[in-house]
This record gives C-alpha cells, structure tokens and sequence, in this order.
C-alpha cells in the first residue's frame, strides 16, 4: 500500500527576555494520511495533533504516548510523532523530556534535512530555556548548517550569544535578524537597547 503523506507546519511561541516580545521557532509535524496497520497508533496520532492544534498539551502528550506505545508506527512516523510530543512538552516547559524526543528524531536517520534542521533549532530553543548556552549555539549553527535560515534563527541565537556573554556575536546575529525583517520592531529595538545605530 502506498503511503501518503501532508504535512503541517505548526508555530510555538517563545518569549524573548527583556522585551516581553513574543517570537516562532518552527516546528514540522508530519501527519501520515494512510498505514497497513490497524488505527491505533495513527488514530492516537491524529488525537495528539489536533490537541497540539487546540493548544491542549498535556493531552497531546497522553495521546502521541499511546501512539508510541502502540507499536504500530515506524521509521518516519515514529521520529514525527516524537516532534511533535517535543513541541506538547516545550509547551509545558518540560525541556528536557523535549530535548529527548528531537534527539531521538534527529538522531533516527528517518528525517530529511529540512525536518532535521528545524528539529535542530527547537532543541537549540529549549537547551537556551535550559541555560545549556554551548548546546544550544552548536545546534543553531548545525541548524545553520543544514540551510535552516530565517531572521528569528538568528534572534534566537542572538539571545543565546548575549546570555552567554558574547555581547558582539549576539550583536550580528540580532543585525543580521533585523537585516531579514525590517520591519520588525522587536528586532530594532534591540539593536537600540544595545547602542547600535539603525536606518
């Protein structure tokens, strides 16, 4: 039977320090339209994607856990389904248990670049949240890497260079953010915060 498969591309909200300015990291979770196997896991999916959707994340992680447990999932399903319990726990500022399920997902070898690149940058996010700066800037820049590029990366990793005392890093990661996005006011306002002239 073939499979086929969309894909949705899901945004969670994190709060920069300082501006009280809420930002997206980018998240993408594949939902798989059609398995051989009986509905269990795909039904129990399908429950946590649409209580992920609803912003109902304790349910979403009760029902990606059964999908899992289900045992009827494999290759890229498994490794999306962990995406997605990462992003229900990122949500309840379980980073830990978040940055568990993206390293299974980026460490599976069932992803494409493009999903292990975002992965990448979420676990970045939560490492940052976690206070784990050097974790955190070796997954923005193998994110990076990877051609996983948008101003709100480089914002990110901008904070993460500022928490970690690199002031002059942070300064061209939040230039080159601001340079994607002029018109975003967070962006210049924290050059401004920083002394750095703006046009």
């Amino acid at each position: 039977m073939r499979r086929s498969m969309r894909c949705a591309i899901f945004l969670f909200p994190c709060k920069a320090e300082g501006g009280g300015v809420k930002f997206l990291s980018i998240l993408v979770v594949c939902l798989f339209a059609a398995f051989p196997a009986l509905a269990d896991g795909k039904y129990e999916m399908n429950l946590g994607s649409t209580a992920l959707n609803k912003g109902e994340f304790a349910a979403a992680v009760e029902h990606l856990n059964a999908a899992l447990e289900s045992g009827q999932l494999f290759g890229e399903a498994t490794a999306v389904v962990h995406i997605s319990r990462a992003q229900a726990h990122y949500h309840l500022e379980q980073y830990q248990p978040a940055v568990d399920d993206l390293t299974f997902a980026i460490e599976s070898g069932a992803i494409n670049d493009t999903i292990v690149g975002i992965a990448l940058a979420t676990r970045a996010s939560a490492y940052r949240k976690m206070g784990d700066w050097a974790r955190a800037l070796a997954d923005f820049d193998a994110a990076i890497a990877l051609g996983t590029i948008n101003a709100k990366m480089y914002f990110h990793r901008g904070l993460t260079f500022e928490a970690d005392g690199q002031r002059a890093r942070a300064i061209e990661d939040y230039r080159r953010a601001y340079d994607m996005a002029l018109d975003n006011d967070a962006f210049r306002d924290k050059l401004l915060e920083l002394g750095e002239a703006v046009d």
